[in-house]
C-alpha cells in the first residue's frame, strides 16, 4: 500500500486574502492525467494514499449495476450522489428500495437530518407536515446504500449482509475500483456511512475518473460506466443539490465531478483528461477552484477560461467583511507554475 500523505509531501495549492493580507493557506496534493492515465502534471505527492470516500460513489454504482441492480435515470444519479436530503432526494431513495421489495428499515446508514435549506426552513417556520426529523433516507449516502441493497437482492443474497466486505456487492466494488483506477486495493476502512471504504493513491483516483469521463463518448466503454456518467450529467441536482459545487459543475460545464469527504474532489472531461485533488487539512473551500484551473489548462478545448470563471464565481465564495467583499481565494504559485 502507498504511504499516507505526509505534511512534507504537500504544497500550497491556494490562498485566501482579506484586505490584501494572506489570511489562510490551503495545502494538499493535485494530479492531472490524460486519457491513457499518464500523469501530465502534479503538485505534492500524487502517489500518496488517500481515502477518496464519496468520490468513489460512481464506481460503487457501476458495481451495483454489474450485480444486477435495476437502476436508471434519477435513481442511478442518486446512487452516485452525496445529496442534501431534500424531500425529492428521499423519495428517490425510497423508490429504489421499494423496487427491490425493501424499505428504509433495511438501510444500514445512520439516520441524519436533511441539509436541504428548504427542508430546514420549513421546519423552522413550522410549515412542514412534520417537525424536522432524523431519517436514514435523509443521509447523504442513502442512494449509494439503496443501490447496494438493490444489487444484493438481485444477487439473491440476504440483504442484511450488504455491507460485509465479503458480500457479492462489496467484492464487486473492489473489482471495479482495481479495474478502473488501475490499482490494487490492499487496505479497506469503514466510511462514515458504515460502508467499506478503500484507500488508493491520488493518481489512481484520477485514472479512474479518466475512464469514467471517456465513457461518455467511447463506444467501447462498459455499459454500466456509460450509464453512470450519463445519469450524473442528466440529473445533476440529484447528485448533490441546488447551488452545491458538484451540481453546478455537472449542470453548467458538463464535466463529471464528485466530491469526497475530508477535502477530496475528482473531475473529468469527456476526452479523458482528469484531475484529483486532496487537501491535507480536509478543507473544501479551495479544492474545486484548484481542480477547475488545472483542467482548464490541460483540456482547454473542453473547458474555456470564461466558462470556468463563471462557475468559480458561483461555487467559490469570496471573503466578506461587514457585508462587503474584501478578499477571495486564488490558486498559489505551485499551481500557477504548472499552467501553460
Amino acid at each position: 500500500m502507498s504511504e499516507p500523505i505526509r505534511a512534507s509531501d504537500v504544497e500550497q495549492l491556494a490562498i485566501a486574502t482579506r484586505n490584501g493580507f494572506v489570511e489562510n493557506r490551503f495545502f494538499g496534493s493535485a494530479v492531472v492525467v490524460n486519457s491513457d492515465g499518464v500523469i501530465l502534471a502534479s503538485v505534492g505527492d500524487p502517489a500518496a494514499a488517500v481515502y477518496p470516500r464519496s468520490a468513489l460513489k460512481p464506481f460503487q454504482a457501476i458495481a451495483s449495476l454489474r450485480c444486477g441492480a435495476q437502476l436508471a435515470h434519477e435513481q442511478l444519479a442518486l446512487a452516485c450522489g452525496s445529496h442534501i436530503g431534500s424531500t425529492h432526494h428521499q423519495d428517490i431513495a425510497a423508490s429504489m428500495l421499494a423496487g427491490a421489495g425493501l424499505s428504509a428499515d433495511n438501510l444500514a446508514c445512520p439516520a441524519a437530518y436533511p441539509s436541504s435549506a428548504s427542508q430546514v426552513a420549513k421546519a423552522a417556520l413550522q410549515v412542514a407536515p412534520l417537525p424536522l426529523e432524523r431519517s436514514r433516507l435523509a443521509h447523504n449516502c442513502s442512494g449509494k446504500h439503496a443501490g447496494f441493497l438493490a444489487a444484493t437482492v438481485a444477487a439473491g443474497v440476504d440483504p442484511t449482509s450488504y455491507l460485509h466486505p465479503d458480500s457479492p456487492i462489496q467484492t464487486e466494488v473492489i473489482t471495479v475500483l482495481e479495474q478502473y483506477c488501475q490499482t490494487s486495493i490492499t487496505h479497506v476502512g469503514v466510511d462514515g456511512c458504515g460502508a467499506p471504504t478503500p484507500v488508493m493513491a491520488l493518481s489512481s483516483l484520477a485514472r479512474g475518473f479518466s475512464e469514467l469521463g471517456r465513457a461518455l463518448t467511447d463506444r467501447s466503454a462498459e455499459l454500466p460506466a456509460a450509464m453512470v456518467a450519463r445519469a450524473m450529467l442528466d440529473y445533476p441536482h440529484v447528485v448533490q443539490g441546488n447551488n452545491r459545487p458538484d451540481t453546478v459543475i455537472l449542470d453548467s460545464l458538463e464535466l463529471l465531478v464528485k466530491t469526497g469527504a475530508d477535502g477530496i474532489v475528482a473531475l473529468a472531461a469527456p476526452d479523458g483528461t482528469a484531475v484529483a485533488v486532496s487537501m491535507i487539512d480536509s478543507t473544501d473551500r479551495a479544492m474545486h477552484l484548484v481542480a477547475l484551473v488545472l483542467l482548464a489548462n490541460f483540456a482547454p478545448h473542453m473547458l474555456s477560461l470564461q466558462a470556468m470563471s463563471d462557475v468559480v464565481e458561483r461555487i467559490v465564495p469570496p471573503v466578506y467583511g461587514g457585508g462587503q467583499v474584501v478578499g477571495g481565494i486564488k490558486v498559489a504559485p505551485a499551481v500557477l507554475r504548472l499552467l501553460s
